[in-house]
């Protein structure tokens, strides 16, 4: 008998299978409506994304908040049809998804130094889509975080593997794995703007002006490694009436090499910053960036 567990992940399976037979050409009109019913209900996702954007940018009214948290939520819920394609499709063409890739001289010259890379992106766009882009490049490590959703990891595992990408969580055993990957001179994927767990390593920066626990990984690996920083984005572009991405690479500033951890936090929160900049409606304004450290500070989450 199939167990509890074992059929939450079939849901989980069928559901975004389904979902990939959603017209391309509707997706926007079906996200954006959804995101509508999920700021109606006061979702959740909804509640944390608005209480982010007034983080982010304090001058914007009420309306404009509102705005920006449907694009935010609609683009979120386009992930789900994308990891549907990218999981089950046969017949994926990424050179003709791809709209345009700027700076790739940028992943390139980091490539070509023989040395060990990380690659950090944000929580922005379809960041799933370059798994299918590096693809053959090179070899490719990645680490993430488990989803609280129950048979959601397994999907996303296997999805990101289904590209040649080995996964490793974020634990002792994980992080012996990809420093091994870095002793290989092969390429590291890490999303640095996901907060640490409560009790793991981290300082306190600041991100859109407000206090962000920030993981101290990256700091530590390159402590260690002689490996090059690239910073790597995915945006969605729908103006030719179907999905298509711009691919962008960035050259960190220097100050993200320093032994000084405080000016390292906040050059890499500053170089996430700016990308998020280049499409803040894309970015996942859905994720508490800002909790709380202890339960003597302030929840600003929580429900007035």
């Amino acid at each position: 008998m199939i167990s509890a567990v074992g059929l939450k992940k079939v849901w989980v399976y069928a559901l975004i299978y389904i979902v990939g037979f959603v017209p391309e050409s509707m997706l926007p009109k079906i996200t954006s409506g959804l995101a509508r019913l999920l700021l109606f209900l006061k979702t959740e996702a909804a509640h944390v994304t608005l209480i982010n954007i007034k983080i982010f940018d304090p001058s914007l009214s009420d309306k404009a908040a509102q705005d920006m948290c449907l694009s935010s939520l609609s683009n979120s819920l386009t992930l789900i049809y994308e990891l549907s394609k990218l999981r089950f499709s046969s017949r994926l063409d990424p050179g003709n998804m791809i709209q345009d890739i700027e700076n790739i001289d940028v992943f390139e010259q980091a490539r070509a130094t023989g040395r060990g890379v990380l690659l950090l992106m944000p929580h922005l766009g379809c960041w799933e889509f370059m798994n299918v882009f590096l693809k053959g490049r090179t070899k490719v490590s990645a680490l993430y975080d488990k989803p609280n959703v129950n048979g959601l990891d397994d999907f996303i595992t296997s999805t990101r593997e289904k590209f040649g990408a080995r996964m490793f969580p974020i634990n002792v055993r994980g992080l012996r794995q990809v420093f091994k990957s870095l002793e290989r001179n092969e390429l590291l994927v890490f999303l640095p703007d996901q907060v640490p767990d409560y009790g793991a390593r981290g300082f306190i920066g600041t991100f859109f002006g407000h206090d962000a626990y920030t993981s101290d990984l990256v700091h530590r690996v390159i402590s260690k490694y002689d490996s090059e920083i690239v910073f790597g984005l995915v945006m969605r572009d729908f103006s030719e009436g179907r999905v298509k991405y711009r691919i962008c690479f960035e050259k960190p500033a220097d100050e993200i090499y320093s032994k000084d951890v405080e000016v390292h936090i906040s050059s890499l929160n500053g170089s996430l910053e700016r990308l998020v900049m280049k499409a803040p409606e894309q970015y996942q304004w859905s994720y508490k960036r800002y909790k709380r450290l202890n339960k003597s500070e302030k929840n600003i989450y929580r429900r007035q």
